[in-house]
């Protein structure tokens, strides 16, 4: 996801007043110190380094699988489970970006009929409860979601009327302060093509955060990466 640093850097700096906003010049950028992070899960097995299995509501357990360069995670029904990265970030200006490769419905509960709702979850920990955290989902009818939990309250921050029919959208929450973005960009897009979802303010929100995938109880969500940058 390289393409995107520019325009993520922009974001954060806050110097990108549109998605058109013309470049900052050299010398506004070469004094913004920047750090990066980041993961394209390659390999056989998830980067222990770099992430551990985390769920801060109902029980662990579910499947975490690093397959044909992607993270594969489904956890059990009624379960907010997925992986969380080991490393603590620290910043109120920062670009959160992770690649979906797939989001599948849950498997179907017992006695019910129809097939669940599946859900694929880009989250911003700001503590290890999940009592403080900003959600950006994509469900598996190519429908958006945008959440925010401050002190355990639940507030959904959408129209009911986000959607795209992108396949394997990059999914991305830009802070600014007590300013979030909620981004998307297809893959293969340019800088330039990416959306701004929602624009909303959250007051307060601490400094130091985790990054989490996961997809509620025993959606099937696939990640190809995910990159963190934050201004220092």
């Amino acid at each position: 996801m390289q393409k995107f640093l520019f325009f993520s850097i922009m974001l954060v700096l806050g110097l990108a007043v549109s998605i058109n906003a013309q470049p900052p010049a050299a010398s506004a950028q070469s004094k913004q110190q920047f750090e990066e992070w980041s993961d394209e899960f390659t390999g056989d097995k998830l980067d222990e380094s770099k992430w551990e299995k985390f769920t801060f509501e109902g029980g662990g357990g579910g499947k975490v699988e690093v397959k044909d360069g992607a993270v594969k995670i489904r956890a059990a029904g009624k379960t907010r489970a997925g992986v969380r990265t080991k490393k603590a970030f620290t910043g109120d200006r920062w670009i959160v970006e992770a690649q979906v490769a797939k989001v599948g419905p849950a498997l179907p509960e017992a006695g019910s009929s129809g097939q669940p709702l599946g859900f694929a979850t880009l989250t911003i920990l700001f503590d290890g409860s999940g009592r403080n955290r900003i959600e950006w989902i994509l469900t598996s009818e190519g429908t958006f979601e945008a959440w925010s939990v401050v002190d355990g309250r639940a507030e959904r921050l959408d129209n009911r009327k986000l959607g795209t029919k992108m396949k394997n959208p990059v999914l991305s929450v830009v802070r600014r302060g007590d300013e979030f973005l909620f981004v998307l960009n297809s893959p293969e897009g340019k800088p330039e093509d990416a959306q701004v979802g929602l624009k909303t303010t959250v007051r307060n929100m601490p400094k130091s955060f985790h990054v989490m995938l996961y997809g509620y109880g025993s959606s099937e969500n696939n990640w190809d990466d995910a990159r963190v940058v934050v201004a220092k």
